[in-house]
């Protein structure tokens, strides 16, 4: 079942029941909004991709498939690092494309603008991803800091900016976090508390490839003399249509946004941002989401590519267990020549699209004539 989101429409309250859990994204409690009106799965949360018509399989039950990047041609992830004050400024900006995001922040630098938590709060409102970025910026053994003095471990700065962004911002779980300075020393701590871990190293994710989840790559925009790939909007769309082509991942990295009296660090136009934005948006291929949305699908589907299922008479079982700190309400994608897949007792309905969703929080799928 499938429906069309446009800003509010859907709110805790219209949480659809599935095998006993909600589905309702990374928080319960927090809407999931949209700058503009798209289709998506009533059951899942997931965007439908183009397409339709697609009769229901009606052959043996046999290959299973996960289909990649939920049924699109390629993703895209737009992220920004450090909370700036720019970014703040440039906000609404953002905000009116209509597609959902990630921001890294420290909260060390809470007192740069004047509507830091307000900010930070209606962004997860409007449905964007908040990550972690530590308190104060620093390496992983804690030299470095951008803000000083740092706390007394590395751990504690991923639980204190974890705190921070639940109890100041209203998004209870914090699932992804971006290494201060790209330091992939992170990685060790980061596996204790998030699934996903992104660095600044530059590449793009495949499906079922052997990126690590806590070394994620990225493309950092900016000079190319502190290592970026450019600040034009021409370059930001070329990659996206090689992601598109590619059937690739391909994660933004951005930081300070002009113009702006506070430029930081990397400075790009905001049009050149929101033109890109605005050119992976149009391509009704592409999907265009959180890191930890479409970094979710990408490890389930790696894990469901190392299961080996049971038999027993004519029924063919799929057992796993999510990583840790793996978010709730997530769904996989996945098409049979034939038969009946079912979670426990629930039959699942065929999408004429082309797709099963599949409950990963039920741990267990069957297929049966």
């Amino acid at each position: 079942m499938t429906r069309y989101r446009d800003a509010g429409w859907m709110t805790a309250s219209a949480c659809v029941a599935v095998l006993g859990g909600m589905a309702c994204g990374l928080d319960d409690d927090r809407p999931v909004t949209a700058g503009a009106a798209e289709i998506i799965s009533l059951a899942s949360g997931l965007p439908v991709p183009p397409g339709g018509g697609v009769p229901t399989p009606s052959g043996t039950p046999t290959n299973l498939k996960v289909l990649d990047w939920a049924g699109f041609k390629g993703a895209v992830t737009y992220t920004f690092d450090d909370s700036q004050p720019s970014q703040i400024e440039h906000y609404a900006q953002l905000q009116a494309v209509g597609i959902h995001v990630t921001f890294y922040v420290a909260s060390g630098w809470a007192n740069t603008s004047s509507r830091y938590d307000a900010t930070w709060s209606q962004a997860v409102r409007d449905g964007h991803e908040l990550g972690n970025h530590t308190v104060h910026h620093c390496r992983a053994d804690l030299t470095g800091c951008s803000v000083a003095p740092p706390l007394g471990s590395a751990l504690a700065e991923l639980d204190a900016e974890a705190a921070y962004i639940s109890q100041h911002n209203g998004q209870r779980v914090v699932a992804t976090m971006a290494s201060p300075f790209g330091d992939g020393n992170w990685a060790t701590v980061a596996r204790q508390r998030v699934f996903l871990s992104r660095d600044v190293n530059r590449a793009m994710v495949a499906p079922n490839d052997s990126t690590d989840p806590f070394h994620l790559p990225c493309f950092m925009a900016g000079d190319a003399s502190i290592g970026g790939v450019g600040t034009q909007q021409s370059q930001f769309n070329g990659f996206i249509d090689t992601a598109r082509s590619g059937n690739r991942w391909l994660i933004f990295l951005f930081h300070t946004i002009t113009p702006t009296a506070n430029n930081w660090f990397a400075p790009v136009d905001v049009g050149a941002v929101t033109g890109s934005m605005q050119h992976a948006r149009s391509l009704a291929d592409v999907w265009t989401d959180t890191l930890v949305n479409v970094g979710a699908y990408w490890r389930a589907q790696k894990l469901f590519s190392t299961l080996v299922p049971t038999r027993a008479g004519n029924v063919t079982t799929w057992t796993w267990t999510l990583p840790d700190h793996f978010p709730a309400g997530k769904f996989l994608r996945v098409k049979v020549d034939g038969g009946r897949l079912k979670q426990g007792t629930t039959a699942l309905v065929w999408d004429p699209h082309g797709y099963y969703e599949v409950a990963l929080d039920a741990r267990v799928l069957t297929l049966s004539p």
